[in-house]
């Protein structure tokens, strides 16, 4: 037989312990019944008795087996104790609209009755700051990451902070190479989506429009804008809207029209680029034009769905995620790849689940991670949200209530290809936010092209 390998040593002794744990909470494994040997054990993992001996030590610790002396590991029960784990979870305020966490944990709970989950929730515009602060204090078991904050997590703090993972192969390759570096897996997929164009099947049949499809470029899109839009007092609708100041939307534009933010020859940020100033008039032309769109007034991330809900705007640049607000809507309505400009591409959106480096319930938070990615919980996601999950069976699943979710659902399989990053154009996050404060002043027609690039540049330039 060949020598089972030293480099999966440690994902064989994991393999074990996880297993015997959830069949102890599980109750396939009684208590007062034992554990097999050993020696048995061994033989099935390919450990020596030495590691089995070291695996078997954390179960008792965590008082789920007790050993017997010359009789073997006897089984306990996980309720007959008072003393239950406290983990920390800290999630997006959104979660529980948009992934039913609170619904999850709640089954978690019930599932390993030993382990209470702290809920925590923080404010998304300081959220992986903080996240790091709580971490560091030794605060927080488990983080819910966005890709965007993972980047901002990796760059300020390296691998210092998050614990690896193993990647789960029966996941999105393409969701688990995002959270990976150097090789090390630190964030486990939980959902994701691209920004997809949502639109009012009722309004396009009502002025006879064809719908939307793959081919539409924006200027298609402005027209069926402009046309969409009702100008009368008694029924005022804009043709589109989307929240302009979203670090998840406006990049859009830099992404489609081949933008990377690079260095001149002189080492300096230079972004009097053709690709930057096409991305920010196309911008200030979509909303600019009158009985189009609605002013700078509507400011707030939640105000597409909501004006799309009550039927305010026709077509709205939205999320996977985000339709879960329009679940109640009284009207038939369905989704879109976005227009494109030159190559059809997409921001997406990755969700996922790390560990914090200085729990000190690693296991129990490994347990909880595994849990919320398991089938178990992806199918729940997939059944009872319009969120995609991470875990490719579940997320190619169809729905028995299909009037739940637009017609069109599984046309992410479709345009996967078009899945991109903002990092994919050489930005990170305080950049974003630096080119968001100048841009606004620009797509309100309070400053020229020419004086929002020179700050922007002198920003970029100070800061690096």
């Amino acid at each position: 037989m060949e020598k089972p390998s030293r480099t999966t040593f440690r994902i064989r002794l994991e393999t074990m312990v996880q297993q015997l744990r959830e069949s102890i909470i599980s109750g396939d494994l009684a208590p007062g019944s034992y554990l097999p040997s050993e020696d048995l054990l061994g033989e099935r993992f390919q450990l020596s008795k030495k590691s089995v001996r070291k695996g078997l030590e954390s179960l008792v610790q965590e008082k789920l087996i007790v050993k017997k002396p010359k009789i073997g590991n006897m089984v306990i029960d996980p309720n007959g104790t008072d003393e239950r784990i406290t983990i920390r979870f800290c999630y997006y305020p959104d979660a529980d609209s948009e992934m039913n966490i609170a619904w999850l944990l709640n089954a978690f709970e019930r599932k390993y009755p030993h382990i209470q989950v702290k809920r925590m929730t923080m404010h998304t515009h300081l959220y992986a700051d903080q996240a790091m602060s709580f971490m560091v204090d030794g605060m927080l078991d488990v983080v819910m990451l966005n890709y965007y904050d993972f980047s901002y997590f990796n760059s300020a703090a390296g691998s210092n902070m998050l614990a690896e993972q193993e990647a789960d192969p029966a996941i999105y390759a393409f969701l688990n190479r995002a959270f990976t570096v150097d090789g090390k897996s630190y964030v486990k997929p939980f959902a994701f989506s691209p920004l997809i164009l949502a639109y009012n099947r009722d309004h396009f049949r009502d002025i006879g429009l064809p719908e939307p499809d793959s081919s539409w470029t924006w200027r298609e899109f402005a027209h069926a804008a402009t046309r969409l839009s009702d100008c009368r007092e008694s029924a005022r609708r804009y043709g589109f809207f989307f929240h302009l100041l979203s670090h998840n939307r406006w990049p859009l534009w830099l992404l489609q029209h081949g933008f990377s933010l690079g260095l001149n020859e002189e080492g300096r940020y230079d972004l009097n680029d053709e690709a930057f100033v096409a991305s920010m008039q196309m911008l200030r032309e979509l909303f600019s034009q009158e009985n189009t769109v609605p002013s700078f007034m509507f400011d707030s991330a939640q105000d597409p769905e909501r004006l799309f809900l009550e039927e305010r705007t026709s077509m709205i640049i939205t999320t996977y995620f985000r339709l879960n607000h329009v679940k109640s809507a009284s009207f038939d309505y369905d989704i879109s790849p976005v227009p494109y400009v030159n190559v059809p591409k997409t921001l997406l959106l990755n969700v996922g689940l790390g560990i914090s480096k200085h729990s000190e319930h690693r296991e129990a938070a490994q347990l909880l991670v595994n849990y919320l990615t398991s089938s178990e919980a992806q199918e729940s996601l997939r059944m009872h949200t319009t969120s995609i999950p991470s875990l490719k069976e579940m997320a190619e699943q169809e729905r028995s209530d299909k009037e739940a979710e637009p017609g069109r659902y599984s046309m992410f399989r479709e345009i996967i290809p078009s899945f991109r990053y903002y990092t994919d154009m050489n930005v990170n996050r305080h950049q974003l936010r630096t080119m968001t404060h100048y841009l606004k002043l620009y797509w309100s027609n309070l400053e020229s092209s020419s004086n929002v690039i020179a700050n922007i540049e002198e920003a970029l330039n100070n800061e690096s």
